[in-house]
């Protein structure tokens, strides 16, 4: 597995109508873009919110990641 350095870890620390407000281990804020009109993606969030679980995201093209940091599918071939 490559090691990538835009990802990371964040928490997330609050939710807009547009947006997702990340905070990364070292405090910095990163606001991912909400898909509009998607339910489920929206009571995904609030439950992270409310549970303070850390998650991968692309530091770069500011976007979760598909997968966790444990994801071998590309060694698979998927």
């Amino acid at each position: 597995m490559k090691f990538n350095p835009n990802i990371i870890s964040v928490k997330i620390i609050g939710l807009k109508k547009q947006q997702v407000i990340c905070e990364t281990e070292t405090d910095q804020i990163i606001l991912i873009k909400k898909p509009k009109n998607d339910f489920m993606f929206t009571e995904v969030m609030h439950d992270l919110l409310r549970t303070g679980l850390w998650i991968p995201v692309n530091k770069k093209l500011k976007q979760f990641m598909k997968y966790d940091w444990l994801d071998n599918s590309e060694l698979f071939g998927v």
